[in-house]
């Protein structure tokens, strides 16, 4: 064949193709804009999706460099929402869609199934409904991910019929409560199985474990029965292991070492049981390993502080006791580690936060003792800390006062010493700070002002003392204020009432004096108030009535003046009890009714009046008596001084024996203080005074 004629042939092909081309682009592009009009789009992804555009330039499509067709739609999360139209099935030759991480509600139409070409169909992450359709026509699937939607009905065991599936998610959705169909194990080629949080229960297949290039298995979240599977160790490509939240039995077996592939091992809020076998520290690439809820015993394997790529290690509420692996975390970059109660004792492990990458560390309620290690000292990463319910004493670790990511740090119920540093002010994240029952001292820090981000403040139980700080006043998120049981001292500063936010309010048993200031009563949130047990004198503010209070407790102080009858009405008697100034300044219906054994202010300024009047005469009479008394001492001495001089004169004129001069004993009257002053004079006299003043 000439050149020519090559030419000629070639350009023949081109024509014949153009004109095939530029028939189906405009019926593609017809139904990619109806595909638009069926959608909301919010941040215009869409935007040249118009007639103007080819198919092919559309955003998120791609087409067959040959003939043109469209081939593939990937809208994945771009922040879509509507419904999926029906002329997607008008595209022949897609081989992806994907709409997947939107919130595209409504129904699968069914004639999607005229798709056969599709090979990935991801709809996961909307807000799809209904029944699945009957996809088994789609014979070229290779991933069908249909998880975390809203479908319904039965689980599909049409599903079995895509054997060419590698990636199958179905979980996360409201199927109607039922078993795992044995036939899923027709599925050899599965890589990825996602069925966890679809109400299924039994036991899991034996088939599936037939499934050798399974490497991420997750069944969790189900209602999945039995002993926890030997068998398991047959599926060597395995990674992902993800079980929790089911109901299995059983004890973990030494067969799972023969998994050496596996990073992610999560099978906690079972029944399982039994010691962690020490073979399990074969298991070198383990990232993350959960067992908590569980009702595992023993120690843990030695060993496990050799893995060199965990990053997250979760194993409290069980029954775990002696000593922690004290190499965990030493070479591994440890993210987040959970061991809280159980019952560890011994020292605390020291390289936890060794590679600066912890963020989580909590241990709380287990059996811990001595000092905690300075090693944490640089632990900047630290978003939560809790090591509360131990047995550790000194103090803390200089600068973990000072974490600048840290949201609660809680290091209550132990015996830590010391007191909170002034680097508490870095820790401006934080949104609780828990430090009860210890015995740390010295003065609660004015730092504690920078805070802002502060909810709960509990310093109770220990020894702290010095005056509230006023910049406490700064916190306007918090809510819950814990400070009794201390030695806190001098007033209630009335910008304790800037905190808008306060609900419970307690500053019991400590040595505060003063007024209750009146700004409490602008705290509007605070259900629960309690100042007993101090020396606060003063008045209870009348604006603490109209406040939604639910408990109070003023008892144990030096106040005076009348109660609120509401907030007796809330409290009862014992809340103002040894308060010996307090009365009912309402005698009035409501005051009878309220049964209280607290006198009616009326017959108390009375019986004050009473008081002060008998006490004035008391003194009046006493004051005769110290006058009278006085003068007649004053007289007698002067006789015995003029006795003593006028004997002396006898003595220096010789003759001593003149009888006028010899003075017998002087001896006052008995006088009655009761009669030396008749009451009724008393009290005209008061009365008069009275009357002047």
């Amino acid at each position: 064949m000439s050149t020519s004629a090559v030419q000629i042939y070639f350009w023949c092909i081109l024509l014949f193709a153009n004109v095939g081309i530029s028939a189906y682009l405009p019926l593609e592009r017809d139904a990619l804009l109806d595909v638009k009009s069926h959608l909301e789009d919010p941040q215009n992804y869409l935007s040249n999706w118009d007639e103007s555009h080819s198919p092919c330039e559309f955003y998120g499509v791609r087409c067959d460099k040959i003939s043109g067709e469209v081939t593939g739609v990937s809208l994945s999360n771009v922040s879509l929402s509507g419904t999926i139209s029906p002329s997607f099935s008008v595209l022949r030759q897609l081989h992806t869609l994907d709409l997947s991480a939107n919130s595209i509600s409504g129904i699968i139409p069914a004639v999607l199934t005229s798709c056969t070409n599709l090979q990935v169909f991801n709809l996961s992450m909307n807000s799809l409904a209904g029944q699945l359709p009957d996809l088994s026509s789609l014979l070229k699937l290779q991933v069908l991910d249909l998880s975390t939607n809203s479908f319904s009905g039965a689980f599909p065991v049409w599903i079995s019929k895509l054997s060419g599936l590698t990636e199958l998610g179905l979980g996360e959705n409201n199927f109607d409560e039922g078993d795992v169909p044995e036939s899923i194990g027709l599925l050899t080629n599965l890589t990825w199985l996602f069925l966890g949080q679809c109400n299924l229960r039994g036991e899991i297949p034996a088939s599936v474990f037939d499934l050798e290039s399974l490497g991420t298995l997750d069944f969790s979240r189900n209602q999945m029965t039995g002993v926890f599977p030997k068998a398991i160790s047959k599926l060597h490509n395995l990674w992902k292991i993800e079980l929790y939240q089911n109901n299995l039995t059983g004890e973990i077996l030494p067969e799972l070492a023969h998994l050496t592939l596996l990073s992610e091992f999560d099978v906690s809020q079972n029944q399982l049981t039994g010691v962690l076998p020490k073979e399990i520290v074969r298991l070198k690439k383990l990232k993350v390993f959960h067992i908590y809820r569980n009702n595992f015993y023993g120690e843990l394997p030695e060993g496990l502080g050799d893995l060199q790529f965990l990053e997250s290690f979760s194993t409290y509420e069980n029954q775990f006791s002696g000593k922690f692996p004290g190499n965990l975390g030493r070479f591994s970059p440890l993210n987040a580690i959970d061991i809280s109660e159980n019952f560890f004792s011994g020292e605390f492990p020291k390289f936890l936060c060794q590679n600066n990458k912890l963020q989580f560390l909590l241990a709380l309620s287990n059996n811990f003792s001595g000092e905690f290690p300075s090693s944490y000292s640089s632990c900047k990463t630290l978003e939560r800390f809790r090591v509360s319910q131990n047995q550790f004493t000194g103090s803390i670790p200089y600068g973990m006062w000072g974490l600048p990511n840290a949201v609660i740090i809680d290091v209550a119920n132990n015996g830590f010493v010391g007191g909170i540093s002034s680097d508490i002010g870095i820790s401006a994240t934080l949104s609780q700070l828990l430090v009860q029952d210890n015995n740390f001292s010295g003065e609660l820090p004015k730092e504690l002002g920078n805070l802002s981000q502060l909810q709960k403040l509990d310093a109770s139980n220990n020894r702290f003392s010095g005056q509230i700080p006023t910049q406490i006043g700064n916190l306007k998120q918090l809510s819950y204020l814990h400070l009794q049981h201390n030695a806190v001292e001098g007033s209630i500063h009335p910008e304790i009432g800037l905190c808008n936010s306060l609900v419970d309010l307690n500053l019991a048993e400590n040595s505060l004096s003063g007024e209750i200031p009146d700004t409490l009563g602008s705290l509007l949130m605070l259900n629960s108030l309690n100042l007993s047990h101090n020396m606060i004198s003063g008045e209870i503010p009348e604006g603490l009535q109209s406040l939604k209070l639910s408990y109070v407790d003023f008892s144990h102080n030096n106040l005076s003046g009348p109660v609120p009858l509401q907030l007796l009405m809330i409290a009862g008697d014992d809340a103002f009890s040894e308060n010996s100034d307090l009365c009912v300044s309402d005698t009035s219906e409501g005051w009878r009714q309220s049964s209280t054994s607290l006198p009616p202010c009326q017959w108390t300024d009375n019986h004050h009046n009473f008081s002060r009047r008998r006490l004035l005469a008391v003194l009046i009479i006493v004051s005769s008596l110290v006058v009278l008394l006085s003068s007649l001492a004053c007289l007698r001495y002067e006789n015995n001084r003029l006795e003593v001089f006028n004997r002396k004169l006898d003595t220096e004129s010789g003759d001593d024996s003149d009888p006028k001069w010899i003075i017998e004993a002087f001896r006052p009257p008995e006088v009655n203080p009761s009669a030396a002053l008749p009451l009724p004079m008393v009290t005209q006299l008061l009365g008069d005074r009275e009357e002047q003043c």
